[in-house]
């Protein structure tokens, strides 16, 4: 079975970043991906709601410190618990063939980075896809070496990732 990771923001104010997320899910579901995501609100929340909605599989990677103070994700069709963030980034990352970053914060970047660093640095053949006009901004970040960009995937919008399959 194909896995894909996605990252996000774990509160979202707008309403139609939120129903992206659910198109999101929906259309991996729908590509026989099953999902997997951090577990917990926001744009995790939304896309697993998509997920479920188009009756497929999704795990909810969370951490026990968490758990205990936020609210559950009604949509999981799994949780897996984890003790640590390094035991949880690793049970996102294992086994995924695609990742898929919506927008986010300081978490969502640590995510993505180190994707991006294990397929650099270990040679590892996935893909890595950033969703959204906040992720141009790596076209000119001073510290990216502009040849590593080519192993990053930068879509505008969630359309634009949709045609690249």
């Amino acid at each position: 079975m194909k896995t894909a990771t996605t990252f996000g923001a774990s509160r979202v104010e707008d309403p139609k970043l939120y129903e992206e997320g659910v198109e999101l899910g929906k259309f991996l579901a729908s590509r026989g991906y099953i999902v997997k995501c951090g577990g917990y609100g926001g744009l995790m929340e939304a896309v697993s709601k998509g997920v479920k909605e188009a009756g497929g599989e999704v795990i909810g990677i969370t951490l026990k410190y968490f758990d205990e103070i936020r609210p559950k994700n009604p949509y999981l069709t799994k949780r897996i618990q984890t003790a640590d963030l390094f035991e949880r980034l690793k049970k996102l990352i294992e086994d995924s063939e695609i990742f898929v970053a919506q927008k986010g914060s300081i978490g969502t970047l640590n995510e993505i980075f180190m994707v991006w660093a294990l397929k650099y640095g270990l040679g590892l053949n996935f893909r890595i896809c950033v969703i959204g006009d906040v992720y141009e901004e790596f076209k000119n970040c001073s510290f990216i070496p502009k040849e590593r960009l080519g192993d990053l995937e930068i879509y505008k919008n969630l359309d634009e990732f949709k045609a690249s399959f």
